[in-house]
């Protein structure tokens, strides 16, 4: 009986010892945002600068597709071959490309828009002041609130908006299928624009999400 005693102590001192030297339960891995690389919009029947609304255009798209598990980030190229270049050099595995073109049911409302967004700003309820962050933080929502502002200022009953969009990873964006929204203005000054962004954006977080 003394025996059996002592070989059950050893037997529970080596499982002991052995236990001390286990490796640790693995932990899951956390999981990077998906990126997305955003080349400047086209931008075709806007009024004012076509760049600055292209801009803009990017910062809505940018504040939709901006989360715990996606980030967006914003391309220089102009050309698709230097923005799949460009995208791959800052490691974003996603590139979306995007055209808006607005459609006048007359020809009233030209050079309006470039004028209404001066006051952009302050309509939107936007401060001033404060770190570089926010700064930063306001500059895009400036951006943002223009692409609305200037768009469905200038939009009258019955004028169309279509926005086209194409998503897909670098070496497959080229080819990857056009994705067309079209909407009718119903009111002279109806935002067409921001419901059809976030409809987009909800369909591109979709798919580069994919796991």
């Amino acid at each position: 009986m003394a025996l059996t005693a002592a070989i059950l102590t050893t037997l529970l001192a080596s499982a002991a010892i052995s236990g001390q030297g286990a490796a640790p339960p693995p932990q899951p891995a956390s999981t990077a945002p998906a990126c997305v690389a955003i080349m400047l919009p086209s931008a075709r029947g806007v009024d004012g600068d076509a760049t600055v609304f292209s801009t803009s255009l990017r910062e809505l798209f940018m504040s939709y597709l901006t989360g715990p598990s996606i980030r967006a980030i914003a391309l220089d190229a102009k050309l698709p071959a230097q923005a799949i270049e460009e995208a791959r050099q800052k490691e974003c595995g996603y590139l979306l490309l995007t055209t808006v073109t607005r459609v006048r049911h007359d020809g009233n409302g030209v050079g309006r828009a470039l004028g209404r967004a001066a006051g952009t700003a302050a309509s939107y309820g936007i401060p001033y002041g404060g770190s570089v962050a926010g700064s930063a933080a306001r500059s895009a929502a400036v951006a943002g609130a223009y692409a609305i502002s200037s768009m469905s200022y200038a939009t009258k009953a019955k004028d169309e908006i279509t926005l086209d969009y194409r998503i897909g990873t670098l070496d497959r964006v080229t080819n990857a299928p056009m994705t067309s929204q079209k909407e009718k203005a119903k009111q002279d000054g109806e935002d067409l624009l921001t419901p059809m962004v976030e409809n987009a954006s909800g369909a591109i977080a979709a798919v580069v999400s994919k796991p």
